[in-house]
């Protein structure tokens, strides 16, 4: 005990000598090098907002995440979720609504850079008509044999005019294209006529260059269009593929930007239809954004509410002060720290400086309450702050190494994340402790030979009052013992809430619509991954998985590649010979206004022969269709009669308009003359999502339920695991990191009490110091508990942080009201020290610290400052009355 005591000494002695003799050195050396650290960092430190950078990249279940996103890209969407009510309209409605935001988000490849909402029959690649039934193929064989006559005609000298004229004669039935008015023939050909018509019709007003060379005249890739609708038709859902940067907090900043701005352009388009956008990366960067703002706002109540408290205690603006620089000087060492150490910061380790102003500052209040006692006992300067460091230094030494054990505990841990802030943190403590010990006081130093302090003292520096309250130890301790009794039922409730959706703010449009996906839809924005290196072996483990019944969506290459081709083959066989001899390169005939003309009358007479049809049968819709056509024929036949000459802005349209049709009839060529599919012939958009880099396939399996619900994902992982251990995919990763930070919080909390019991041993080989010392945290976390069962507030993987801090302040205290017990002289009063207000100012200071983060939306936060300032009270209760009602009852019986 000795030898420890002469270290200690020793230390702290040195200390005092170097701050007596060159105050405003010690001072000076510390604020340029806080410069220094604070200018680096700002220019060098980056933030690394990875989140898979957060897990030891060595464990099994991470290194397998890794490899799958290094072998088959990154596939973590955006979903913007679309409501279409269930009905036709609303899915049309819908569809629009997509379609128009897809067109915003694609102007913008180099953020965006995929949109997925829906698939064309170009998009399933020349193999398409193998998906059709075989009495699919045959209809569709029947109208390939009657467009062949009628594509020799139109390559014929093709135009503007002669496509018009060729649509009139088969709308008036004089020309036949296996019944091109029938009704799933007719929508589409008026939808096709439609848009050239009203292109025509920009084209007169507006000029030639209305329409580019990019745009489509027909729509024909529009052809067979099928959307992400649900499986219940409720929902159709859009993925969108993000440009990520992982040097900023919310890693898709600019494209949540992009996509939210495009979204309330298209919500303006169509007020009647709800959408809204969620996704993982989405609730992530939802979730930075809630966060910092809520750090904000409790940072800048806590300062000033901690700032008025000090000036309330310490007498003025003075103290406060230098405390408050005190600690920035810690502060900037340890971001220079962090920069040479690690050259980043994590999305967990960026707290750090939060900790630091709830545990660092509070060794400069015991500094200054003692300096400020020394000062009202009537010492100098010099021997008030030589009393400070001598009597409250070993106090201070001691509670920042048990700081640090809380925090160093985590350090070699597998959750890289925790490790690094349990790095910079403990560090962090060792710099504040540094910095309260040196340049504390030699700024009280200076400021106190200069005079500078008021020349009233603070009349909060003791607490006699409290004297009564323990005054009867006994009944204190009763009472503590009864309440703990009748609270008991709550401690058996306290629990553990891994729902990681709980966490976010209420109200958030990315939680809202993440809930719709899961009540309303068979989708998840979730989904494991298994790999199997070939076509058999993945029909073989889809199969398995069918049979599991927390099993849901399982999509793969196979989903793609079409059953019966080799029947199909032969329905397709020898059918493409109708399209050969067509010139696919002939260019366009010259446009002659007149020939339009008479084109779009011809047109017009067809049409209105075609309305009394419709109108007779009763088909209101396909009756709107033809009377809003109609109506776009009459204004540009009427537009070229005012000015023929108007005409010739039709040029670059009808250019348009043969090499759209050339390009179709070729692709009506190539899927005729297709025998089958295999996933070689595949698109490569599809290709890339389902066959990695080295051959394997991808076999995607979404979970049945609320994949968020902790039981059901251990649930699903399990099952899945039962087929294949080396499962992978983000429900394995978020289950395995949650296990790994809860059982990391849990071994960091045991080792931490081990070291602090080890190291106040040593500081005394005295096991009743140990055990005393340990009762304000002991009762402190008891009650907590209790009181978290009684009040139904859970621990979560955003609040259970606490957990070190906690251990850390209650020993702090402890080890502090300890030590100025055994100083106590024949008569004196322990409550009648500074101490007292001490220590009950560190704990203050603590809860409103945190306190702040009552006020956050984000309910992982607003739990933290709630656990936090719950678990700073109770633990002030057991050191400020419990333990010293013990040493009541001890010298009690000393003296008895």
């Amino acid at each position: 005990m000795d030898i420890f005591k002469k270290v200690q000494d020793f230390l702290i002695l040195g200390l005092w000598r170097m701050v007596r003799t060159c105050p405003g050195t010690v001072v000076i050396c510390g604020l340029i090098l806080a410069i220094i650290c604070g200018v680096s960092s700002a220019l060098y430190l980056k933030l690394d907002s990875d989140q898979d950078n957060l897990i030891s990249h060595n464990l099994p279940f991470q290194k397998r995440n890794l490899e799958q996103i290094k072998n088959f890209g990154d596939q973590e969407y955006m979903f913007v979720v679309i409501e279409t009510g269930g009905t036709e309209q609303g899915k049309k409605q819908a569809a629009l609504f997509a379609t128009s935001l897809a067109d915003k988000l694609q102007k913008k490849p180099n953020i965006i850079k995929e949109v997925h909402y829906a698939m064309s029959a170009k998009d399933m690649g020349p193999g398409v008509l193998m998906f059709a039934s075989e009495s699919e193929l045959h209809d569709f064989v029947k109208l390939a044999r009657n467009i062949g006559p009628l594509g020799h005609e139109w390559f014929n000298g093709p135009g503007l005019a002669k496509f018009l004229d060729m649509n009139a004669e088969l709308l008036s039935g004089k020309k036949d294209m296996g019944g091109a008015t029938a009704p799933e023939m007719l929508t589409p050909m008026i939808g096709a006529l439609d848009s050239l018509v009203g292109k025509m019709d920009n084209a007169l007003k507006d000029g030639a260059d209305s329409f580019k060379s990019s745009d489509s005249v027909l729509d024909l890739d529009k052809a067979g269009m099928q959307y992400f609708y649900t499986r219940n038709g409720k929902l159709l859902i859009m993925r969108i593929l993000p440009k990520k940067d992982f040097a900023a907090m919310t890693v898709i900043g600019q494209a949540l930007k992009i996509v939210r701005e495009s979204l309330d352009q298209t919500r303006l388009e169509f007020p009647d239809v709800s959408a809204g956008l969620t996704g993982r990366p989405v609730l992530s960067a939802d979730e930075m954004i809630t966060t910092n703002n809520d750090m904000t706002i409790a940072s800048i109540v806590s300062v000033l509410l901690v700032g008025l408290l000090f000036m309330v205690v310490l007498h003025g603006w003075l103290r406060p002060a230098l405390v408050m620089l005190s600690l920035f000087c810690a502060m900037a060492w340890t971001f220079g720290f962090a920069l040479v150490s690690l050259g980043s910061l994590n999305l967990l380790s960026i707290v750090f400086a939060l900790v630091l102003v709830g545990i660092g500052v509070d060794f400069g209040i015991h500094i200054v309450l003692r300096y400020v006692e020394g000062t009202a006992a009537g010492l100098s300067p010099d021997e008030a702050v030589r009393e400070s460091l001598v009597h409250t230094g070993p106090g201070v030494l001691l509670g920042a190494i048990t700081s640090v054990c809380a925090f160093y505990a985590v350090l070699g841990h597998e959750f890289v994340g925790l490790a690094e802030l349990g790095l910079i943190g403990g560090t962090g403590i060792i710099f504040c402790l540094i910095s309260m010990l040196t340049v504390l006081p030699s700024l009280l130093l200076i400021a106190g030979r200069r005079n500078l302090f008021p020349s009233s003292h603070p009349r909060m520096t003791t607490m006699p009052f409290m004297e009564k309250v323990i005054s009867r130890p006994k009944t204190v301790l009763v009472v503590a013992v009864i309440l703990s009794a009748v609270a008991f039922p709550g401690l058996m409730k306290a629990g553990f809430n891994y729902n990681l959706l709980d966490l976010q703010a209420k109200g958030l449009e990315s939680v809202e619509f993440e809930h719709k996906i899961i009540n309303e839809s068979d989708e998840s924005t979730w989904f494991a991954v298994m790999t199997r290196p070939d076509l058999e072996s993945v029909k073989a483990l889809t199969q398995q998985l069918k049979e599991i019944p927390s099993v849901g969506r399982i999509d793969s290459i196979l989903n793609f590649l079409p059953e019966s081709q080799k029947e199909k083959a032969h329905i397709l066989r020898g059918e493409a010979k109708y399209l050969d001899g067509m010139d696919f390169n002939a260019d366009p005939v010259a446009l002659k206004p007149e020939q339009v003309l008479s084109s779009l009358e011809s047109l017009t007479d067809s049409l209105e022969g075609l309305e009394e049809k419709l109108f007779s049968a009763g088909a209101k819709d396909e009756l709107k269709l033809v009377s809003a056509l109609l109506d776009k024929t009459s204004e540009c036949m009427a537009l070229i009669k005012k000015n023929p000459a108007s005409a010739q802005n039709l040029v670059p349209l009808q250019t348009g308009l043969v090499s759209e049709l050339s390009s179709s009839f070729k692709w009506l060529k190539e899927i005729l003359e297709v025998r089958s599919v295999k996933p070689d012939d595949l698109p490569e958009h599809l290709r890339s999502l389902y066959i990695g880099r080295d051959g394997s396939y991808m076999v995607k399996i979404s979970p049945v339920g609320n994949i968020w619900d902790f039981d059901l994902l251990k649930s699903f992982v399990a099952d899945l695991r039962k087929i294949d251990p080396i499962v992978t995919g983000v429900p394995v990763v978020v289950l395995e990191s949650s296990l790994l930070m809860r059982d990391t919080f849990t071994d960091a909390a045991v080792v931490t009490i081990i070291l602090v019991s080890i190291i106040l041993f040593l500081t005394s080989f005295s096991l009743s110091y140990v055990l005393l010392t340990l009762i304000p945290l002991v009762v402190g976390i008891f009650w907590l508990l209790e009181m978290m069962g009684v009040t139904g507030l859970s621990f979560n993987l955003a609040n259970f942080f606490a957990i070190p801090i906690l251990i850390a302040i209650g020993v702090d205290g402890g080890v502090h009201f300890f030590a100025r017990w055994k100083e106590l002289s024949n008569g004196e009063r322990l409550y009648d020290t500074s101490t007292p207000v001490a220590v009950g100012l560190s704990f203050c200071t603590t809860m409103i610290g945190f306190g702040g983060l009552l006020l956050a939306h984000h309910r992982g936060l607003a739990s933290l400052g709630g656990i936090m300032v719950a678990g700073s009270a109770t633990c002030m209760v057991g050191c400020m009355i419990v333990l010293p009602a013990i040493f009541r009852l001890m010298e009690k019986f000393k003296k008895g």
